[in-house]
C-alpha cells in the first residue's frame, strides 16, 4: 500500500480527542483536541479543525486502535500504521469504506484524493479535492 503521512508537527490527543464532525454542503469539518503530550507547541485543551473541500463522500465510524490491531479494518498495521493522518495513494473508487455517506457529485475524478485519519476511538475517511489544517 502506498500512502503519505500528512501530519508532521501535530496529531489528535491520544486519550480524549473528542472529535466533532460537521457537514455543510460538500465541506466537511473535523474538530478535535490536539496532542499536547507529544508536541510542546500545544497546550492541553488546544483544538484544531481539518476542513475537507469539495468532499464527495466520507465515513466516520467507531473503529478504534484495538479493533484495528485485531484485523477489523480492511487495512492492517503492517500496511498502514495506526494513529496518523494520511493521504492514501490508492484507487478510492474501489478501495473505500463500505460505511460511507455520499454528499456530492464527482466533477473531476482526477482532482479527488483519499484521506484517512485514525483517532483514539474513531476512524475518519473521505474523498475530497483538498484539505486544510487550522489551529482553533
Amino acid at each position: 500500500m502506498r500512502y503519505q503521512q500528512l501530519n508532521h508537527n501535530w496529531n489528535a490527543d491520544p486519550n480524549a480527542p473528542e472529535p466533532r464532525l460537521t457537514v455543510t454542503g460538500q465541506t466537511v469539518q473535523l474538530e478535535f483536541y490536539l496532542n499536547a503530550f507529544q508536541f510542546e507547541h500545544f497546550q492541553e485543551g488546544d483544538k484544531a479543525c481539518l476542513t475537507f473541500w469539495n468532499c464527495h463522500k466520507y465515513s466516520f465510524n467507531g473503529l478504534n486502535d484495538e479493533g484495528y490491531y485485531r484485523g477489523q479494518h480492511r487495512y492492517n498495521y503492517q500496511q498502514l500504521p495506526w494513529g496518523e493522518f494520511y493521504e492514501l495513494l490508492t484507487d478510492w473508487q474501489v478501495d473505500f469504506s463500505e460505511e460511507s455517506m455520499i454528499i456530492g457529485p464527482v466533477s473531476d475524478v482526477a482532482q479527488l484524493h483519499h484521506y484517512v485519519f485514525f483517532l483514539r476511538d474513531n476512524t475518519f475517511e473521505c474523498v475530497a479535492e483538498s484539505w486544510d489544517f487550522r489551529r482553533m
